[in-house]
């Protein structure tokens, strides 16, 4: 069970000001070792919503593994790049945008063989449902897509990922110099916090989309914002968060409904063959923010990825380790769940 006091993702504020890495002469493009030094300042400003993952404490746990593999089958990434999510990623942050729609743009850090992955991307054909990868050049890097998401390997620690419109604004920021600490005070805030297997957040007024989103469901009704840490030890996924509102009664409305779509979605659970998804919903209101706990079913959750998300491709075979992808990632054999964390306020 989650041993995270919800207090832990209160307060928005992160001192610091705004420091460029890049002293560079306009035009002159980060190096190789600007853009490893400090990865997640490439993501450009502006994103509605976060979402941070460290792949090793999110691997030692059955629930963890199933999300990797799964990762692992979506990856756009042929056979002969020898590449192996679980063993090769670090960890990986995804900002969300409304550049021109729904964009997206993440970063990963980790080890990546750039010759032997863009050999093998550019050789790439696609196959059954998969995709063919288009290899194209823009600002100077090899840009590899498959329907408009895709990949760019920067370094041999550092790679882009996303669709093709955030990724771009990442490469720009890149040659033109523009790379600086464009990060929000709340995901500093949250990137601090030590043992959580993830992080996310949003920022429920930063634009239309995510305004209405807030207007149109009652439990987040008057919420600016939403940011939480988690962990996928037993019983599944366990998540301390915190949801902030413009005053007190805004916040313990929400509290209130949240305690009531608990109860109506194990109700619905059952009625669909999930059990009991919601293990632990606890909430409360304290100033203008409600602070939320809950632990979530594993099995409920593989069976919702199962039902809801769009299968992977074919499995693949990655040379010198089997790797059987099987459409979605089997169980993995019981690993030893770390020991549940605290996170310091």
């Amino acid at each position: 069970m989650l041993g995270m006091s919800a207090t832990a993702c209160g307060g928005l504020g992160c001192g610091g000001g705004r420091d460029v890495i890049l002293r560079t002469a306009a035009g002159q493009e980060a190096t190789a070792e600007d853009i490893d030094r400090e990865p997640l300042w490439l993501l450009p400003p502006g994103g509605v919503g976060w979402l941070h993952l460290e792949v090793a404490p999110s691997a030692s746990s059955v629930l963890g593994k199933y999300v990797l593999a799964d990762l692992q089958a979506r990856f756009p990434l042929p056979e002969g790049a020898g590449f192996v999510f679980e063993r090769d990623v670090a960890r990986f942050s995804l900002a969300s945008y409304s550049m021109q729609g729904f964009d997206f743009a993440g970063v990963a850090t980790g080890r990546f063989d750039v010759a032997r992955i863009e050999a093998a991307a550019s050789e790439y054909k696609g196959g059954g449902f998969a995709p063919p990868l288009v290899r194209s050049q823009y600002a100077g890097r090899s840009l590899f897509t498959a329907a408009s998401v895709g990949f760019v390997i920067l370094t041999p620690q550092t790679a882009l990922f996303g669709n093709e419109t955030g990724i771009r604004r990442c490469l720009d920021r890149i040659a033109e110099s523009r790379v600086a600490d464009d990060l929000p005070p709340w995901v500093k805030e949250l990137l601090m916090t030590p043992n959580a297997a993830f992080s996310l957040g949003a920022d429920l007024q930063a634009n239309p989309l995510t305004a209405s989103l807030a207007g149109r469901l009652s439990a987040l009704r008057g919420a600016t914002t939403a940011r939480g840490l988690g962990n996928f030890d037993a019983p599944g996924i366990n998540l301390a968060g915190t949801i902030g509102h413009a005053d007190h009664d805004a916040a313990r409305a929400t509290a209130v409904a949240l305690l009531q779509a608990g109860g109506s979605l194990n109700i619905y659970g059952r009625l669909f063959g999930l059990g009991q998804p919601l293990q632990k919903l606890e909430t409360q209101a304290v100033g203008n923010d409600t602070q939320v706990v809950l632990a979530v079913d594993g099995g409920a959750v593989r069976t919702l990825m199962q039902k809801f998300l769009p299968p992977p491709p074919a499995p693949q075979q990655y040379s010198g380790e089997q790797h059987s992808l099987q459409g979605w990632a089997s169980s993995a054999a019981s690993a030893p769940a770390p020991s549940s964390f605290r996170a310091q306020p």
